[in-house]
C-alpha cells in the first residue's frame, strides 16, 4: 500500500530504514515486526498498515538497496566523466557497498530466493536491472563489443565485484580496490580476438 500523504511517505521511509538496520544487525531469522515497531516507537498495527508481513518488509528493503546500486551506475554515467573513469568509480563504489550492509542484504535475498517464489522473482528482477545499467556503461567503455559479448563481460565484472566484496583479509584496502578497478577495465576494454 502506498501512503498518499507526506507524513505517510515519511513514515514508510522511516520503517524501511529501521528495517534495513535490523535486518543487517540481526539477520532475517531474528527479524521480528514487533521488535522493529518497538524500536521505531510505534505500534505493531501502525507498522503493519504499511507492511503486513516481515516478508513484505524484507522484500521492500532489499528492493530499495538494489535500486541504490543502479543509481550508483546511472549517476556515474551522467556525471560527465569518461566512461573508463565512470567504470572505475562504479566498481569502487559497488565493492565498498557490497562489503557493507548491502552485501548482507543480498546474501539474505539469495537465501530467501531458494525457498520463496516472490524472492526468487525479486532476485531475477534486481539482477536484470543491474545488468542492464552496467551494460550501458560497458557499451560506453567499449562500443565495439557485440551485445552477447557485452552481456558476458557484465556478468564477469559483476562476479569480480561480488567476489571482491566477500574477501575478508585484503591487506591494504585502497590497493586492493585499485587492483579490482584495473581488472574490471581489462575485462571491459580487451577486444575479442
Amino acid at each position: 500500500m502506498q501512503p498518499a500523504t507526506a507524513k505517510g511517505v515519511s513514515t514508510r521511509e522511516r520503517i524501511l530504514i529501521g528495517a534495513c538496520e535490523q535486518l543487517v544487525k540481526h539477520g532475517y531469522e531474528a527479524f521480528v515486526l514487533r521488535d522493529l515497531a518497538e524500536s521505531l516507537g510505534m505500534k505493531l498495527g501502525n507498522l503493519q498498515y504499511y507492511f503486513k508481513t516481515r516478508e513484505s518488509l524484507a522484500f521492500h528493503v532489499i528492493e530499495m538497496e538494489a535500486a541504490k546500486d543502479v543509481e550508483v551506475i546511472e549517476g556515474h554515467l551522467q556525471a560527465g566523466a569518461s566512461a573508463m573513469a565512470a567504470l572505475e568509480s562504479v566498481v569502487r563504489d559497488l565493492v565498498t557497498r557490497w562489503r557493507g550492509s548491502t552485501g548482507g542484504l543480498f546474501s539474505t535475498l539469495a537465501l530467501l530466493a531458494m525457498h520463496n517464489a516472490a524472492f526468487r522473482e525479486l532476485y531475477t528482477q534486481i539482477y536484470s536491472r543491474f545488468y542492464a545499467a552496467l551494460k550501458k556503461l560497458l557499451h560506453e567503455v567499449n562500443p565495439e563489443l557485440s551485445d552477447e559479448e557485452n552481456t558476458i563481460r557484465v556478468r564477469i565484472i559483476t562476479s569480480l565485484i561480488d567476489g571482491s566484496a566477500m574477501q575478508i583479509q585484503v591487506g591494504d584496502i585502497e590497493r586492493f580496490l585499485e587492483r579490482i578497478q584495473q581488472q574490471a577495465l581489462v575485462i571491459a576494454i580487451t577486444n575479442p580476438s
